[in-house]
C-alpha cells in the first residue's frame, strides 16, 4: 500500500452509524466508572484488550481489566470522579476496525478533599476498536496526559 492511500484512510472518518456505535463505547467506559459500575467495564473490550493506565501500567486481557474494575468498585480511591469527553474523532482503519481520539478532563476528589472545578488530569484517550460479531468493542485504550493538577491519586 502506497504512502499515499495510507494517509487517505488514516484520515478516513467512519459513517455516522459507526460513528454513535464508537461514541456509545466511549461514553459508557466513564459511565460507569463515574458511577460505581467499574467492574462492568471489561465487557467494552474484546478479550484480548489491553487497557494502558499509564505508560508503566497496562491490564491485558478482559480478566485482568475486570479484576481492576472490581478493586475499583470495592474500594475507590477516590469520593468522587467524573469523566467530561469532548472531541471524539474516528476513523476507518479497515472495514472492521477503527481508531479513535477522545479530549478528556477527569474531576476527582478523594478523603475530606473539598471538590474542585479545577480538573485532576486532562488528556487524550487513543482508542483502537475492532467490529465484532456483538457489534463494535475495544482492542486497546491509551490514555495521554496533557495537564495535571499536581496531586495524585493511585488509580492502578
Amino acid at each position: 500500500m502506497s504512502d499515499d492511500l495510507i494517509a487517505a484512510v488514516a484520515d478516513r472518518p467512519v459513517g455516522d452509524a459507526d460513528y454513535l456505535a464508537l461514541s456509545r463505547i466511549v461514553i459508557d467506559h466513564a459511565w460507569l466508572t463515574d458511577h460505581g459500575r467499574a467492574d462492568e467495564v471489561h465487557e467494552l473490550y474484546v478479550e484480548e484488550g489491553e487497557l494502558f493506565l499509564t505508560p508503566d501500567v497496562v491490564l491485558r486481557g478482559r480478566s485482568a481489566i475486570r479484576d481492576w474494575g472490581r478493586q475499583l468498585v470495592a474500594a475507590p480511591p477516590w469520593r468522587l470522579i467524573k469523566h467530561i469527553c469532548g472531541s471524539m474523532r474516528f476513523t476507518a482503519i479497515g472495514a472492521d476496525a477503527a481508531e479513535g481520539y477522545t479530549s478528556m478532563a477527569v474531576y476527582m476528589t478523594a478523603g475530606d478533599d473539598a471538590a474542585t472545578t479545577m480538573p485532576w488530569s486532562v488528556g487524550e484517550d487513543h482508542d483502537r476498536f475492532v467490529r465484532t460479531g456483538q457489534g463494535w468493542r475495544l482492542v486497546s485504550r491509551r490514555w495521554t496526559e496533557h495537564f495535571a493538577r499536581g496531586d495524585t491519586i493511585d488509580v492502578g
